[in-house]
């Protein structure tokens, strides 16, 4: 017998959870019209001062602003209500779409900023207007920072809400949009500040030579970010579990219901951005008649919504005893060729 709990009744946790949502889709509309409005600037001071390491600021927002593109179509998509071709939701779109914004920073943003450095260092140029490429790198620093900080207070008030830091959120988070937005404003302001340092060592030295360099290092940057989400996204969309402490409590906390004699296994998995599914082995005491291990079930699944509000469904399945491990050799039934051996003519 498997018990199931499928949309909550829960006002407080839909609550939370409809306003992550929208904080996400917030974040990645305020930094997609950031975006255009970097790009534009930038595009022409990149075209009126020659910097190398302006275009390659124009790089990484042109592929930022493709990559906001992805993170909507994924917010939005994801957004969807189950239906028969997808009993548990469309959670998962967002981890395919946030893998392919992953993958636009690594080609269009690091990619680009690297190879117009090379390129630069093999033909050098000195940066002219000076002016005019700090005017712009300053308001597209600030637009960066103004987009990255929006992004950062729904997850702050998350973090507070579930006890832990904001690194521990953002590296174990299961909103790859929300990751990605953060991840990308934090590289656009690191970006911009490495830019308006190789821009004021080549003035002070005539030489483009710090210019070319900090185009490189802009892209190492952008590599580095979009080797991280690529890795975070891969994980989510082979189905990654909770961690070991999270696993351990949600044991514990059925284990402590009344009738319950032991936990043998208990998994949770992610299905989408605070969406998870809880699926284990309970055995019950003997006494147990079947409405009392069905109103046991019903506590745990209820208990564990309590303590994490992101978990959707809890199926647990009552057993005599512990089944074989996950990842162990597979019950299969012994056949009668099996059991007797071959005689011997």
């Amino acid at each position: 017998m498997r018990e199931a709990t499928g949309s909550r009744s829960d006002w407080s946790a839909a609550t939370a959870k409809a306003s992550d949502v929208g904080a996400t889709r917030r974040g990645v509309l305020a930094s997609l019209a950031t975006d255009c409005i970097e790009i534009a600037m930038l595009g022409v001071a990149a075209w009126v001062t020659g910097s190398v390491a302006l275009r390659s600021q124009v790089a990484a927002a042109v592929a930022d602003a493709a990559v906001h593109m992805f993170l909507l179509i994924g917010v939005l998509s994801s957004a969807r209500p189950s239906d028969e071709d997808h009993p548990l939701g469309y959670g998962r779109e967002r981890f395919f779409w946030s893998f392919l914004a992953a993958l636009g920073i690594f080609v269009g943003g690091g990619g680009f900023a690297l190879e117009g450095g090379i390129r630069a260092a093999l033909h050098p140029s000195l940066p002219d207007h000076y002016t005019i490429a700090y005017a712009v790198l300053a308001v597209t620093v600030a637009l960066d920072a103004f987009a990255l900080e929006t992004e950062l207070r729904p997850l702050r008030r998350q973090a507070a809400r579930r006890g832990i830091s904001l690194r521990a959120l953002i590296r174990h988070s299961t909103d790859p949009a929300a990751t990605t937005v953060v991840v990308g404003g934090g590289s656009g302001v690191i970006g911009g500040l490495v830019a308006i340092a190789g821009l004021v060592v080549s003035q002070a030295t005539r030489s483009a030579t710090p210019d070319t360099l900090a185009s490189m290092l802009i892209g190492l940057l952008l590599l580095g970010a979009s080797a991280f989400l690529l890795h975070n996204n891969r994980q989510l969309l082979a189905g990654r579990g909770v961690p070991l402490s999270m696993s351990r409590e949600m044991r514990g906390i059925v284990a402590a219901q009344q009738g319950v004699v032991e936990v043998p296994d208990l998994f949770a998995i992610v299905l989408g951005a605070s969406s998870l599914i809880v699926n284990g082995d309970v055995v019950f005491d003997d006494d147990l008649d079947v409405p009392a291990v069905e109103d046991a079930i019903m506590r745990s699944a209820a208990a564990l919504g309590d303590r994490w509000p992101a978990i959707d469904y809890v199926y647990l399945t009552p057993v005599p005893n512990a089944r074989c491990p996950r990842g162990g050799p597979r019950f299969r039934p012994i056949s009668p060729r099996d059991r007797d051996p071959p005689r011997r003519k």
